[in-house]
């Protein structure tokens, strides 16, 4: 019998191309390995079945709407966390970090008013035996989350429906995979924003930051689209657990509770320099105005007296902001 090669799971990749944001949907090459994530694809979309009356079966079926749900799963990535980044906080170019002449800083900053203009993707997903391609996928979640033993990055995304049989760009180029690990990570909280940064945690045990429901789909009567229209922006829901040991500074969370004073939160990343002569490191930096809200019951972790402090992300009107994240890192462009 000859052979015939199957489908393997290990073989599916996950190939990349970023969409112009002056023609969402547009597809264009995938021409991009984004190998620090896992994309779990699921066909989706609204069937309704007619039963005529007297009859116990249907007999009829209609689809009426078609899209793809992606899941993304995997380590922080100083490289790849740029990506999602510009989906649910909006396109934003690499600017030069001071002197460096090879260091980027890639700075997101979620508008508090107004529309985003986010980055848009062409997805392509499978191997030499079969390939799958999505355009307009668009990440409407964003998170993180890590103790000092694990650290990770999370998403959503929908996007058109999917076209199967597709030919997998040729000769994509890869990505350098740029791990975050725990161990490159202290978490701030200042009570004003010129000080954010002075103050560490230092019995900070966990963080779990969620940025759910940034954009819905905007579905039309229209006969020419099977999938959505377009994308609309919604509200945001913003926060940020931290877990933390029940001492002093743990406890003092509950003052901030009771005053309901805004704080200023950093957690922050620094991995290898990247650029030697002048002593720039890899960086992942997440700044947020929080307001402290409820906290857990009092658990062990790690044989420590433990609590775990609910915090929603707010708008600062004298910073302007409500959070902003900087990645510096060796990309000069998505």
């Amino acid at each position: 019998m000859p052979y015939t090669a199957e489908r393997a799971t290990v073989n599916q990749k996950i190939q990349v191309g970023v969409e112009s944001t002056t023609a969402l949907g547009t597809p264009v090459a995938a021409n991009k390995l984004l190998e620090c994530f896992d994309f779990t694809w699921g066909i989706n979309g609204d069937v309704t079945e007619y039963r005529p009356t007297g009859h116990k079966y249907a007999n009829a079926q209609e689809e009426n709407t078609e899209w793809l749900d992606i899941s993304m799963a995997g380590n922080l990535d100083y490289n790849g966390v740029i990506y999602p980044l510009a989906g649910v906080c909006g396109s934003a170019a690499p600017a030069s970090h001071g002197a460096s002449a090879t260091a980027k800083d890639w700075i997101y900053t979620p508008p508090t008013l107004g529309s985003i203009v986010p980055q848009t993707y062409t997805l392509q997903q499978g191997d030499a035996v079969r390939a799958q391609q999505a355009a307009y996928a668009l990440f409407t979640t964003f998170g993180y989350k890590g103790t000092r033993k694990d650290f990770s990055c999370s998403g959503k995304l929908i996007a058109q429906p999917i076209t199967d049989g597709a030919t997998l760009t040729a000769t994509p180029t890869a990505i350098a995979i740029s791990p975050v690990p725990s161990k490159h990570f202290n978490v701030y909280l200042d009570s004003t924003q010129a000080g954010l940064g002075t103050t560490q945690l230092l019995r900070a045990l966990s963080v779990d930051f969620s940025f759910d429901t940034v954009y819905g789909p905007l579905w039309v009567l229209n006969r020419a689209n099977l999938g959505w229209a377009a994308h609309v922006d919604t509200v945001p829901k913003a926060r940020i657990k931290l877990k933390l040991e029940a001492d002093a500074q743990g406890m003092a969370l509950l003052g901030y509770l009771q005053s309901s004073a805004t704080y200023y939160l950093r957690v922050q990343a620094v991995g290898g320099v990247i650029d030697v002569p002048n002593s720039v490191n890899s960086t992942f930096q997440h700044d947020m105005a929080i307001k402290v809200g409820k906290p857990s019951a009092f658990s062990d972790d790690q044989g420590v007296f433990a609590i775990e402090w609910d915090c929603v992300i707010v708008e600062d009107p004298t910073w302007g902001k409500a959070q902003v994240f900087t990645v510096t890192n060796l990309l000069t462009a998505l």
